[in-house]
C-alpha cells in the first residue's frame, strides 16, 4: 500500500505527523514550560521584595534598639518617682497639708481603685470636696503641680456656695487619679546602667 502512495503524499504526511508532533509539544510541555516560568519570574519578585524589606529593617535595628533602651530608661525612671502603694496614706496627708497651706477646706476625700494597663501600678481615683474662694482654690490647684509625676487631675466641678457677690466662697468636687507602685523599684544604679547602654549604643 505503501508503495502506491507518491512523493507528495509522503511530504504531506510528514509535514502533518510534524505539525501534531510539535502541537504535542506545545501543549503538554513548552506551555506548561512558561506557566512554571513565569509563576518563579512572580517569586522572584516577591522574594526581592521581601529581601528589601530585611535589609530595611537590619538597617533600622540599632536605631529601634537605642529607643527601646530609651524607653526602658524613661520608664525605669518613671516607675521610680511613684510612691509605693504603703505609702498612699502619706500622699493623702500632702493633699491635706497643701489645703491647709492655701487655706482651703478640705471636706472629705473618697478613693476607689481603678485598673492599670502596667504591670505592678495601681491606679486609685480620689474625690476631694473642697470649700474656698476660687483665688485660694487657683493656689491650691497650682500645688498640685508638684504631684503631677504620679497623678492627673481628671476633673473640676465647682459651686457657689454662698450669696456672696464679691470673690464668693465656692463648693468644689475634684477628681484625681493617683499612681503608686506595687512592685520592687528599680534602684538608682540600674536606671544609670540602662541610660549609659543607650548612651553607649546612641554613639555606635
Amino acid at each position: 500500500m505503501f508503495a502506491k502512495i507518491g512523493q507528495r503524499e509522503t511530504a504531506i504526511i510528514v509535514i502533518v505527523l510534524s505539525l501534531l508532533v510539535a502541537g504535542l509539544w506545545y501543549f503538554t510541555w513548552y506551555k506548561n514550560a512558561q506557566v512554571r516560568i513565569e509563576e518563579l519570574q512572580d517569586d522572584i519578585s516577591r522574594l526581592e521584595i521581601q529581601k528589601q524589606r530585611g535589609l530595611a529593617a537590619r538597617r533600622a535595628m540599632p536605631q529601634l534598639e537605642a529607643t527601646i533602651r530609651e524607653y526602658e530608661a524613661q520608664i525605669a525612671e518613671f516607675l521610680k518617682a511613684l510612691p509605693p502603694r504603703e505609702e498612699f496614706a502619706s500622699v493623702l496627708k500632702e493633699l491635706s497639708a497643701h489645703a491647709n497651706a492655701t487655706g482651703v477646706t478640705l471636706r472629705s476625700i473618697a478613693r476607689a481603685p481603678a485598673g492599670s494597663p502596667v504591670e505592678d501600678v495601681r491606679a486609685i481615683n480620689v474625690t476631694l470636696t473642697l470649700e474656698s474662694t476660687f483665688p485660694k482654690l487657683f493656689v491650691f490647684l497650682k500645688k498640685l503641680e508638684s504631684m503631677r509625676r504620679f497623678s492627673t487631675v481628671d476633673g473640676l466641678a465647682m459651686t457657689l456656695g454662698g450669696e456672696e457677690y464679691t470673690n464668693p466662697t465656692l463648693d468644689t468636687n475634684l477628681t484625681m487619679t493617683i499612681y503608686v507602685y506595687e512592685g520592687k523599684p528599680p534602684s538608682d544604679a540600674e536606671i544609670e546602667e540602662s541610660m549609659e547602654i543607650e548612651e553607649g549604643g546612641a554613639t555606635q
